[in-house]
């Protein structure tokens, strides 16, 4: 039967894949290299589906470098002819439906990356390299910015890619370290992802991503034309939990100020596509400079009151959204527009009036 020629031949440690499952229980994921397929282990009760986000470092199924169909079984022997998909340049995210009863389900591929990707540089690289990698980080990335490192004694040729650019194909030989953008922002979790392939059947070839001074990915190949593909998430931005101004100003996190800021993202904005388009947007100019004058704040009592002048008109706007319902689109882009005009005439308008006036006396 087919689901004794392909059942896990043996026990293999990998990072199981994320999923969501209605109608079930995962009971556990199980790899088999040989027959490159990951099987679901379940629990069905009742008629559902199971959505699961498989990572191309894990699993993949290609023809050369084209995306082909995975084979997929339910309960050992039942084929599926068709599924829904979602392909990103890391991951491959499959809906399957799972019927009463259903005791397993087989992704087959055409490629298993698991050891690959889980091969420790100390496993599988000469000492120098491991030398050359501890020497790496040590050494200061600015911030936003992740390494790619790649050590090898033999011709290599790949690409590369994060969120902030598209693939970027280059090809040598030896070792060769690229610094790229590598940043999350506020709404937006940033990744990257990288695909190398050796050219030569001698020697090895690893490649390392690190960031804020540690390694976040690597992988390794030493066969001819064997393929290696790593991805992961970015640094995070400026935390986006509190506002950095208003705690330096007011001291503390807990202060009723910046609770009121925190409590207004949370229940107001946060809760409609435009409040949450309107905050990834204000957040990216915001923790531009932000830090900056969090930090003089800290330094010089005298501007830090200064400050406190300044922003105590707008955080008294802001509290008059608290006696409002923000619960739809049209409500708070109405709201917004309106807070945005009354706080251009309290900080432009009224000032603009004032020095008119006195240059008319004078």
């Amino acid at each position: 039967m087919l689901g004794s020629v392909i059942a896990p031949t043996f026990a293999q440690q990998f990072q199981e894949p994320d999923y969501t499952i209605r109608g079930a229980k995962v009971l556990g994921f199980e790899i088999d290299a040989e027959s490159a397929s990951l099987t679901i282990l379940l629990d069905s009760r009742a008629r559902g589906e199971i959505i699961v986000i498989l990572p191309r470092n894990l699993i993949d199924a290609r023809d050369g470098f084209d995306d082909i169909d995975f084979e997929i079984f339910v309960s050992s022997t039942k084929k599926l002819s068709s599924y829904d998909e979602i392909k990103t340049p890391f991951d491959r995210t499959i809906t399957i439906p799972i019927s009463r009863g259903s005791d397993n389900i087989i992704i087959m591929g055409t490629h298993i990356f698991s050891f690959a990707s889980t091969k420790t540089v100390q496993e599988s690289q000469p000492q120098i390299t491991e030398g050359k990698i501890a020497d790496e980080l040590t050494k200061q990335i600015p911030d936003g910015q992740a390494k790619l490192l790649i050590y090898s004694d033999s011709s290599w040729s790949g690409a590369y890619q994060s969120t902030t650019f598209d693939f970027t194909e280059i090809s040598g030989r030896g070792d060769k370290s690229i610094i790229f953008e590598c940043e999350s922002t506020f709404g937006r979790q940033g990744v990257f992802g990288a695909k190398f392939q050796k050219s030569s059947s001698e020697g090895y070839l690893t490649i390392v991503v690190i960031q804020d001074q540690q390694i976040i990915a690597q992988a390794s190949a030493h066969e001819e034309l064997e393929e290696i593909l790593i991805n992961g998430n970015c640094a995070t931005g400026p935390a986006p939990g509190g506002c950095l101004i208003a705690t330096a100003t007011y001291g503390s996190e807990l202060a009723p100020q910046v609770q009121l800021l925190r409590e207004l993202r949370d229940n107001q904005l946060l809760n409609t596509e435009s409040g949450s388009a309107f905050m990834g947007m204000f957040n990216d100019v915001y923790y531009s400079f932000s830090p900056q004058i969090a930090d003089l704040e800290r330094e010089n009592p005298i501007f830090k009151e200064m400050v406190k002048i300044v922003i105590t008109p707008l955080l008294t706007s802001l509290s008059l959204l608290n006696y409002v319902d923000m619960d739809s689109e049209e409500s708070v882009l109405g709201y917004g527009i309106s807070l945005i005009l009354l706080n251009v005439g309290m900080y432009v308008g009224i000032p603009a009036v004032v020095i008119v006036g006195i240059r008319k006396r004078f």
